[in-house]
Formats: structure tokens, C-alpha cells, sequence
């Protein structure tokens, strides 16, 4: 599944360095939680191997939990 929706704007108009389109972020290593009720979470682009850090606020990691755990292979 691709986690696209979870990348800020700007970097979701950046293209692959593979395949010239827009990179497939998948999440990455481990979910870490930090000040204020916010979430860090590491993603790559499975084609190009790029990374990005997502800060997700505690709404937001609670809808995509299980998705997330279940693509790290957590579940």
C-alpha cells in the first residue's frame, strides 16, 4: 500500500530518481512517539530507496495505526 497521503505536499512533488514519477513511500524501522502527542516515523520510497521523516499528530497516527504496524510488520 502506498503511504503517499502521509508525505507533506512539497516532497510529494519531488519525482523518483528510478522511475522518473512520483515516489511510493512505505514506512520504515520504528514508530517513535515525542513531545506535545506527536508521532516520528521514518518512510522510503521503495523504488529509489529515498527517506523522509513524518511528523504526525496523535489523530493522525491513531487512523492509520494499523495500516502502518501492519506494513513494518508489527501486527
Amino acid at each position: 500500500m502506498n503511504f503517499n497521503h502521509l508525505i507533506h505536499n512539497h516532497k510529494k512533488q519531488e519525482k523518483c530518481a528510478t522511475t522518473g514519477q512520483n515516489c511510493y513511500f512505505l514506512p520504515l524501522g520504528n514508530v517513535r512517539s515525542t513531545q506535545g502527542e506527536n508521532v516520528y516515523l521514518t518512510m522510503f520510497c521503495r523504488n529509489c530507496e529515498k527517506r523522509e521523516d513524518v511528523f504526525l499528530t496523535r489523530e493522525e497516527y491513531l487512523i492509520q495505526r494499523k495500516l502502518i504496524h501492519k506494513e513494518i510488520g508489527d501486527v
